[in-house]
This record gives C-alpha cells, structure tokens and sequence, in this order.
C-alpha cells in the first residue's frame, strides 16, 4: 500500500468522522430544542442550559463540518474570475489562495490555541452548564488544525494522482 493511498484512507476516515460528528450534533441540537420548547410552553420551565448546550453543539457542528468539506473539496468558492483564466493561471490563483489560507488558519489557531491555555489556567466554566469552557473552546483549534492536515493530505494525493497521470505509458 502506498502512502498516498494510506493518506487517502485517513482523509476519508477523518471525513467521515467528522460528518457523523456533525451530523449527531446537530440531531442532539434539534431534540434538546424540541424539549426545551416543550416544557417552556407547557410547563413554563425550560432547561436553564439548553442554549448554552447548544451553543457549543453548533461549534462543534462547524468546525467538525469544515474538515468533512475540505476533504470532500466541496467549499464554497466563486469561480467567475478562476474560469476567465487559464488552466495553468488557474493552478497558480488556487495555489496561492491555498498559501493564503494556510496562514490565515494558523494565525487563528495559534490565537485560538492561546485562548484555550487561558481558559484551562484559570478554570473558566460556563455559566449554566459549569462546563469547563477550554473543551468547548478548543473544537476551534482543533477543527482548524483538522482543516489544514486534510487540505494539505488532498493537495499531496491528488498531486499525485496528476503525476501519475503523466507518467510515461500511465493513464
């Protein structure tokens, strides 16, 4: 076995696991505002903690959903101005909006990574839950650093993938 092929399998592996991750997280949102709703107008006593839950719960869903999408490569882009261009012009605005992108994410995990130290030193918890908010904060860190290991893991297999394509007798 290959290592792009081994890579292939993580990525796929991650991706799945982050959408089950998504997706049961956002099946948890659905039935805790369900109840919530239920009780606040039947009983007029909802969950104290049911939106801060599910506030956390829809950062778990975006950023575990993120790394699925960069996987899949089914972001969102416009691709008016990338059509215009040639098709080696087109390698070259999507390598450098990929550069781009790279630092930006590493710039709010870094940031992202810091926060969460803070949180984690001094404690902090939520007010409801009193859930130790450097858990819930570090889905941010982590879904980014996730996003960055599975663009960079698809750019490594389908270069190779273009290679072997061009090689000599290879389709």
């Amino acid at each position: 076995m290959t290592v792009r092929s081994r890579l292939e399998q993580v990525g796929e592996i991650i991706s799945h696991t982050c959408t089950l991750i998504a997706a049961a997280s956002l099946a948890v949102i659905v039935c805790i505002n369900a109840a919530n709703v239920f009780l606040r107008y039947f009983f007029l006593s909802p969950f104290t903690w049911a939106e801060e839950l599910m506030l956390f719960l829809m950062i778990l869903t975006v950023f575990s959903g993120a790394a699925a999408v960069t996987w899949r490569q089914q972001h969102i882009r416009i691709e008016a101005l990338l059509m215009r261009l040639s098709p080696q012009w087109q390698q070259i605005a999507l390598l450098v909006s990929g550069l781009v992108a790279l630092v930006a994410l590493g710039a709010v995990i870094g940031s992202g990574s810091r926060v969460v130290g803070m949180l984690m030193r001094f404690d902090q918890r939520s007010e409801a839950l009193e859930f130790p908010m450097w858990i819930a904060q570090s889905s941010v860190p982590v879904g980014l650093g996730l996003v960055i290991f599975l663009f960079l893991a698809r750019a490594y297999v389908s270069l190779g993938r273009d290679n072997e394509s061009h090689a000599p007798g290879g389709l």
